[in-house]
């Protein structure tokens, strides 16, 4: 995610994940926030 501008639809197909929804679920229970706000607080 920090090195693509890919959107998260794109990075979930990709990954395998059935739909984009299924994996923000996933990623927020791993990563503590959604894949948009790891995104947003890259910058910080």
């Amino acid at each position: 995610m920090s090195k693509t501008n890919d959107t998260v639809d794109e990075i979930s197909i990709r990954c395998g994940f059935s739909t984009p929804n299924y994996f923000s679920m996933v990623f927020k229970k791993h990563m503590g926030e959604t894949p948009s706000a790891y995104r947003k607080n890259l910058g910080r």
